[in-house]
């Protein structure tokens, strides 16, 4: 991936680009250029050595990888196929995608949600883990995607364990929920708008269990049971394109969400940050054994 391309996805990596780029036409000495190059190079070489420790992802990530970055979203865009020109940095990655495969390992996962497919590296990575019978449901807009993730995947032999639906998330989480579908993992990584209204259909506490913290703002969420007994939530692009952090300013969207899952004293939150940040949510009682 190009600097330029890191700078989309690395805020803190575009900073210093950008002040390496400043500091050379403003004339700075050798030896300030030489620290920011030195910090730049670091940065690069983090995210190197990330993919490098991280296992191989196989040949079926390798085919979507290479397609997503050679594929013409803007002419897609101006057929009138996707409603905006997709970045091929939207990918998540090797790194990212052996970590969510490892997770549901880990968690023995059976039955996957995610929100948001795009060219379905993640779907791809996470099916790969799954038991035979195991089932990973992802959702998209784009019935165009839904055409090529199908053909990226065609000769994938966990292709069968993928199941795609298009329409708004929020509706089809919706009818899931009517039809009694559960999930072990979720893994948010559509619009980020939508995360908070997400968020609300995600977890059902029952008087049964004791749960005695109800939330006006997630309202919702006791009328729904989509996520299964010792569930997890995975919130992709956490910081949002760096925005958690770029400036002292706490009103951004990343903010936003951060708050509406902190304001749930019956949940537990971690923030792993990995590429643009991965905050993890599991109920509390899953996590501390003696919580109410």
């Amino acid at each position: 991936m190009s600097s330029k391309k890191r700078f989309e996805v690395n805020r803190l990596l575009g900073q210093v680009i950008d002040a390496l780029e400043k500091a050379e036409k403003a004339g700075a000495g050798p030896e300030v250029i030489e620290s920011i190059s030195a910090v730049r190079d670091m940065l690069q070489r983090k995210d190197e050595f990330t993919d490098y420790a991280s296992s191989d992802h196989g040949e079926t990530c390798e085919k979507i990888q290479v397609e997503t970055y050679q594929h013409d979203f803007q002419a897609d865009y101006d057929q009138g196929k996707i409603p905006s020109v997709y970045e091929a940095m939207m990918l998540c990655g090797r790194a990212e995608g052996q970590f969510l495969k490892s997770l549901i390992s880990i968690q023995r996962a059976k039955r996957v949600l995610e929100v948001g497919m795009f060219t379905g590296y993640s779907a791809a990575a996470m099916a790969a883990a799954l038991p035979a019978d195991g089932e990973l449901v992802t959702l998209d807009i784009c019935e165009s995607l839904k055409t090529l993730v199908q053909d990226l995947i065609k000769d994938f032999r966990h292709a069968h364990k993928i199941r795609i639906e298009i329409g708004p998330a929020l509706e089809t989480m919706a009818r899931m929920a009517d039809n009694g579908e559960q999930f072990d993992l979720m893994f948010f990584d559509g619009n980020k708008k939508d995360y908070i209204g997400l968020f609300q259909v995600l977890i059902r506490y029952v008087k049964m269990r004791k749960i005695k913290d109800y939330i006006g703002l997630f309202q919702m969420a006791f009328d729904r049971n989509l996520l299964s007994p010792g569930g997890t939530v995975l919130i992709d692009n956490a910081f949002i394109m760096g925005s958690a952090f770029a400036s002292p300013d706490k009103s951004s969207l990343a903010h936003e969400i951060a708050e509406a899952v902190r304001n749930r004293t019956d949940l537990h939150s971690a923030l792993l940050p990995m590429n643009d940040g991965i905050l993890m949510i599991r109920r509390l009682k899953d996590v501390e054994r003696d919580a109410a």
